[in-house]
């Protein structure tokens, strides 16, 4: 009997094209930027911006007829220093694959063409996370199984999110969050699996066990990349110093430079329902406490959950929102005329309110191939292959950090 059993060996796999994308390739939040605030382009290993901190304290003094006249003073001034980051990504291809994929009757995808479309688009999504953290990148944080290579992650809030793609190997560094961030694990593979629940976080698989030091709340960041990080909104929309930065963010600590913060309603340990009105007092606190009004807010950004939550608060008080469509083709929604912007790579239970033009990238490299020597690719030393290097060097600053706001702890 001939049948397909005894045939497989010269049957032909018949697949179709195109070859479809599974993954979720939108980078809201640095689109957003680079497109309502001034990316400013600069030369130099750091970006100084300089801040007017205080009034003159001589100014509207009465006096008596006669009197002596108010001391003299003047305006105060700070400046803030905006470190340069240097972002990689690297591609390699091999000379048997190039000639392999070289058309379309060889293979669905050219080699050469899509890893460098491919690897353009993961490091904008990279960069894209690295602007919604605080200059650590977690990608995750641990949850439990210290000293087992079964371990669990979630995003530090409770949250079913985190930064790892789903059965994808990364190589990771635990780092110690009680400890200066001291490495507790260095360069160990990690695999996400599936969602175990709120009080488990995901399940995540480890080339080697974690420390038995390690302890909830401890983060997974890429290997080798502590310190190296670009700065995010998490870090800069806050009333806090970044973890990272005991000299505070851009070397100004809240400690002693109590103006120095953004606007916070809420936190992360006590959970809220949202409301209109908690929206309004953000709003409200920006307006009332920086240079800025409300009209300079241009966009809410939150997460999907959060932009459901919303449409949900609206249904139940019976509030009519608009629909907008904003410059890329993305879809939002809007509370008092602003879309509220939502984007997969948000830390989860929080609301943005974003004054465009006090954030900037301070860049000295746009996202550009090495190619000084003329070529794009050059040859792997003893191998047939070739690899190319993809570069940006900048980082996000913030020129008046009171002129944003953010709502920490809603229940979604």
């Amino acid at each position: 009997m001939f049948d397909t059993s005894a045939a497989s060996n010269v049957l032909k796999v018949f697949y179709l094209p195109p070859v479809r994308e599974l993954l979720n390739n939108a980078t809201i939040l640095l689109s957003r930027i680079e497109k309502d605030s001034t990316t400013q382009d600069v030369s130099g290993t750091s970006f100084t911006v300089p801040l007017h901190i205080t009034r003159n304290e001589a100014a509207g003094v009465g006096r008596a007829e006669n009197g002596d006249l108010p001391t003299a003073a003047s305006q105060g001034y700070e400046k803030a220093i905006v470190p340069n980051k240097y972002i990689y990504g690297r591609i390699q291809i091999s000379g048997p694959v190039i000639a392999a994929t070289k058309n379309s009757t060889g293979a669905f995808v050219r080699a050469i063409e899509s890893e460098m479309k491919g690897l353009l688009k993961d490091t904008k999504r990279a960069v894209n996370r690295q602007l919604h953290g605080d200059g650590l990148d977690a990608l995750g944080y641990f949850v439990s199984g210290a000293g087992s290579t079964t371990t669990y992650v979630d995003d530090n809030l409770g949250s079913q999110f985190s930064h790892f793609v789903t059965g994808q190997a990364t190589t990771v560094d635990l780092l110690d969050a009680s400890s200066s961030y001291a490495t507790l694990n260095a360069a160990v593979t990690a695999t996400q699996g599936a969602w175990s629940g709120a009080n488990s976080g995901f399940l995540l698989t480890l080339g080697a066990a974690a420390s038995g030091s390690a302890v909830d709340g401890d983060p997974y960041v890429v290997a080798s990349t502590k310190d190296k990080q670009m700065m995010g909104i998490q870090g800069i929309i806050d009333n806090a110093d970044p973890v990272l930065l005991a000299g505070g963010l851009h070397g100004l600590p809240v400690a002693t430079k109590p103006y120095w913060v953004a606007q916070v309603i809420g936190s992360d340990t006590s959970l809220q329902d949202l409301s209109f009105p908690l929206l309004q007092q953000l709003f409200t606190a920006i307006a009332s406490n920086s240079d800025f009004s409300e009209s300079d807010i241009k966009f809410l950004l939150t997460s999907y959950q959060g932009r459901d939550k919303y449409v949900e608060l609206c249904v139940n008080e019976r509030r009519f929102y608009n629909t907008m469509t904003l410059d890329g083709g993305f879809e939002a929604v809007d509370f008092n005329g602003k879309p509220i912007v939502p984007d997969s790579q948000c830390r989860r239970k929080r609301f943005y309110a974003i004054v465009p033009e006090t954030l900037r990238i301070f860049r000295s490299a746009d996202f550009d191939w090495m190619d000084r020597d003329g070529s794009t690719f050059s040859r792997v030393s003893g191998k047939d292959a070739y690899e190319a290097t993809l570069f940006h060097y900048g980082d996000l600053g913030c020129v008046a950090r009171n002129g944003n706001g953010v709502l920490k702890g809603i229940n979604m």
